[in-house]
């Protein structure tokens, strides 16, 4: 029996019921502590892919949780020092928040698809994984035919968007033109117009709004845009880094940043966004060599070389595009192409990671996306960006559990065909979409001009760096870089790293 209209109300009646197995029966995002009176005890969970955020610290004289490592860094219970491993982590491995100890020394974070009991008695805690993706498929589905899937994966994803639709405000949704946001906007099937928000970039390669106006033209919607600028992004860049908690590495969360800062002008508190679709559907080009890989790890040339030849619709060079990563994969040119600006010293003070890994199998290569290297970074980026501005955003693809069981249930080879990559979400929306959305093979991300927004004022960020909190860097190398114009995007982006984290050290 319900009291309230609250989902708290639903939590701990679960947890009443079922203990920590309650966590199995959640659909959706969540970070929570409950007080167990009876029990002396803390339980404290997070969603399974870490859409929302749990950090912690614990010392001699307190056990501290926040949503925020701020909470804790100014409240003084922690000192708001570097973790020297996690700035290797961010500067030489191109990782950020890989692993449970944080930016700031002396703040943990519980880590996705955990739980954490913390005993009032003694005064100990341990940690405990309630979920893990399983990315060995199950054979039976490779006896559906692809309609049948379709239909399957056509009702969940309806499902799912339909359940985070209920709020007691209206829900507006990020609108980038690419097919997963726009998925999104076709299923929002409201009475009243749909808020939708969208990041332009006039006379841009990376602009995308002739996409997202075919999808506002279609539906019921009221479609509002912004255009994030050089001038703005240095304006704003401290507040951004603050509003972040810990560096970022490019210039798009800060597009993300004023799409949330739009919807909270418009008085929308809750958005709906497309983070998690590329590591549930396969979106990514890399997930193309993941398919390859297979195929050839079984001799099946016959299908690479097929396969190969018909990724040209989605790709411009494939076979260039699977010698390079062959490459990548086997020899760490990430590290190469920054390792003369910094000191030999610092680059071997910690374990060297390749940030290139794939597997011969897809779906094992979208679990590793999930939950090692990409997703959970853009999540962050995601919640910092719309709490910020007291706006919620909720993502059908990163969260509901049945759509994403249905999708580890499918051999990952088939979620790319005939070339087209995330084919089950595109028929899905098929019937939906506008033509042109349906047709659009070309993956942009979400881009920004980063480029000329930082190489335009290289000079403005070389003086704000100081030379004394980068003595392992090589600065003049770097500056020689940029004052002869051959920095390329290599530069471009340690550079803004560098400056990130100066702002960084000058917020905490």
């Amino acid at each position: 029996k319900f009291v309230s209209t609250s989902d708290t109300e639903v939590v701990l009646n679960a947890y009443k019921c079922w203990g920590v197995d309650c966590l199995d029966k959640f659909n959706g995002m969540w970070s929570f502590c409950i007080y167990d009176s009876e029990k002396q005890e803390l339980f404290c969970s997070r969603d399974r892919f870490g859409v929302k955020p749990f950090y912690y610290c614990d010392t001699d004289n307190v056990f501290a949780f926040a949503s925020e490592q701020k909470a804790l860094v100014k409240s003084a219970l922690v000192k708001a020092e570097i973790n020297e491993k996690a700035l290797h982590d961010y500067l030489i491995n191109g990782r950020m928040e890989a692993e449970e100890n944080n930016f700031f020394d002396g703040i943990n974070e519980l880590w996705p698809g955990h739980y954490l009991i913390y005993n009032l008695k003694n005064h100990s805690f341990n940690t405990n994984s309630y979920y893990k993706l399983n990315s060995d498929y199950d054979y039976s589905t490779d006896l559906q035919s692809n309609e049948e899937l379709i239909a399957e994966v056509k009702e969940k994803l309806s499902n799912a968007v339909k359940l985070r639709l209920r709020s007691d405000v209206p829900v507006g949704s990020c609108l980038s033109g690419g097919i997963d946001s726009s998925a999104l906007a076709v299923l929002m099937e409201q009475k009243n117009p749909v808020y939708l928000f969208t990041s332009v970039f006039q006379n841009e390669t990376m602009d995308e709004s002739y996409y997202a106006r075919l999808v506002a033209n279609k539906v019921n919607c009221i479609h509002k845009t912004i255009e994030p600028t050089a001038e703005g992004l240095f304006k704003e860049l401290e507040t951004l880094v603050y509003s972040q908690d810990v560096p970022i590495w490019d210039t798009s969360t800060y597009a993300q940043y004023k799409v949330m800062e739009l919807a909270k002008q418009n008085n929308i508190k809750v958005v709906l966004d497309g983070q998690g679709a590329d590591e549930l559907f396969a979106g990514y080009h890399h997930h193309f060599v993941a398919k390859w890989n297979y195929l050839l790890g079984y001799g099946n040339v016959f299908g690479f070389t097929k396969d190969l030849i018909q990724s040209k619709k989605t790709i411009e060079s494939p076979f260039t595009l699977f010698v390079k990563e062959k490459i990548k994969s086997h020899y760490n040119t990430h590290l190469k192409d920054i390792s003369s600006y910094f000191d030999r010293s610092f680059i071997n003070s910690h374990a060297i990671h390749n940030p290139t890994k794939y597997f011969g199998n897809v779906n094992k290569q979208l679990a590793y996306d999930i939950t090692n290297a990409r997703l959970k970074a853009f999540l962050k980026c995601e919640d910092r960006c719309g709490m910020w501005h007291s706006v919620e955003s909720r993502t059908p693809f990163s969260d509901d559990i049945e759509l994403i069981n249905l999708m580890f249930s499918i051999n990952g080879n088939r979620k790319m065909q005939k070339g087209v990559s995330k084919y089950f979400l595109r028929e899905a929306v098929k019937d939906k979409l506008p033509q042109e959305i349906y047709e659009r093979y070309d993956k942009k991300g979400f881009e920004t001009p980063m480029d000329k927004w930082i190489g335009g004022d290289y000079k403005v960020i070389f003086e704000a760096l100081n030379p004394s909190d980068s003595n392992f860097v090589n600065l003049d190398l770097l500056r020689k870089k940029f004052d002869k114009q051959t920095a390329g995007t290599k530069e471009i982006k340690l550079l803004y790293k560098l400056y990130v984290l100066a702002l960084w050290r000058k917020v905490f």
